[in-house]
């Protein structure tokens, strides 16, 4: 593929219409983006020829006479892009295509929590990956990398979690692209989160939804206008920030630390089981959750006033079930709330966090808002 091609605003206009649509004749590329049907005949033979867009025929036509009528497509192969997730306990690696389709995938146990060491190990697992699948890297559109922290003042840097204290202070360029062969971009778990809902989850139709990310703390993703708004220093949404952690906090980390003091010897999210969960402390602590979280999910319907809030993250699956369950069948979304509330949905795509980091790559090489004159 010839990047070269997606350094055209129309050409990432036409790219995004079609992956949001799924299918597009040129006369509504032409409509859509009020240009030249000449600009949009130039642009698409272009975009075909990099083997980014294909013609296919029409569903609606199928059986009638004459010449068939083509639709656009993205070609999913197109574009291919590596994604680099992880937390305390794993690492998360894939090669991703424009579909959100993974090619292939590997998951590492953390056992060494060094910088360095899990990098390396992230670097190579994609390494071994485009090696695996007989890939020329430069087939790759560049790698996000993911991770728990908030962003801070400082352009590149993020707030070191419990965790990770032992790190020194990333520079996400200068001490992150070392460790890969093409261009790496970086945002913090739950904002990646937001991304894979929104190029190939639960959220792909909506124009404007945010996303609650449960994990060892509680993170928060804004999409407006099918775009990432990150606000002032990439801050927004850090929905986490609301919950002072001088008092309970509905995080992973707070139930980890509520169950150790009721006598069970746990240090990872993953060690959690279903079992645990039936403690009465647990319960106790779940009812108290759930209270916050709906409280949460009235302030994002307040301020935000999306068409949905979804909730995901790596928190014990079944736990985010039941949270999102019993938010969503609540009578009223909040006292006085008297339009119609956002859906309160389920995260689609936290099973896979890698996807999330993955679709950095595709955002910033497709998306209008990236594009820079």
């Amino acid at each position: 593929m010839n990047k070269r091609i997606l350094q055209r605003l129309n050409a990432r206009r036409i790219i995004s219409l079609i992956r949001t649509h799924e299918l597009l004749s040129r006369i509504q590329l032409t409509e859509m983006l009020g240009v030249a049907p000449s600009t949009v005949t130039r642009l698409v033979n272009q975009l075909m020829d990099n083997n980014l867009l294909e013609e296919v025929p029409d569903p609606t036509k199928k059986g009638q006479k004459g010449f068939p009528a083509k639709l656009l497509r993205c070609v999913p192969n197109g574009l291919l892009t590596a994604g680099v997730f992880f937390d305390p306990d794993r690492i998360f690696t894939c090669i991703a295509d424009l579909d959100g389709q993974l090619l292939s995938e590997i998951q590492i146990p953390i056992k060494e929590r060094s910088f360095e060491a899990i990098l390396g190990a992230a670097s190579q697992s994609i390494r071994d990956q485009i090696n695996g699948l007989g890939l020329d890297p430069l087939r790759i559109a560049g790698c996000g990398v993911s991770y728990p922290g908030q962003h801070t003042e400082a352009p590149g840097r993020v707030l070191k979690t419990k965790q990770f204290s032992d790190w020194p202070k990333i520079d996400v360029l200068n001490d992150l692209a070392p460790f890969f062969d093409f261009p790496v971009y970086h945002i913090n778990d739950a904002k990646a989160a937001g991304l894979a809902e929104l190029f190939y989850g639960a959220c792909r139709p909506f124009q404007n939804f945010c996303y609650v990310w449960l994990s060892y703390g509680i993170g928060g993703a804004a999409i407006i206008n099918q775009d990432l708004y990150l606000g002032d220093n990439l801050a927004a949404a850090e929905f986490g920030g609301l919950f002072p952690k001088s008092q309970m906090r509905p995080s992973g980390q707070h139930l980890l630390d509520t169950l150790r003091a009721d006598g069970h010897d746990l240090e990872r999210l993953d060690s959690i089981t279903n079992w645990h969960l039936s403690q009465p402390i647990a319960r106790d602590w779940i009812d108290t959750a759930v209270d916050k979280l709906q409280w949460l999910t009235l302030v994002i319907a307040r301020t935000f006033a999306p068409e949905a809030i979804v909730f995901g993250g790596t928190l014990n699956a079944e736990l985010i079930d039941e949270i999102q369950t019993r938010i969503a069948s609540a009578p009223q979304l909040g006292e006085d709330f008297l339009i119609r509330p956002p859906k309160i949905l389920r995260a689609t795509t936290d099973s896979k966090p890698q996807l999330g980091a993955a679709a950095l790559a595709v955002h910033e090489m497709i998306s209008p808002s990236r594009f820079n004159r």
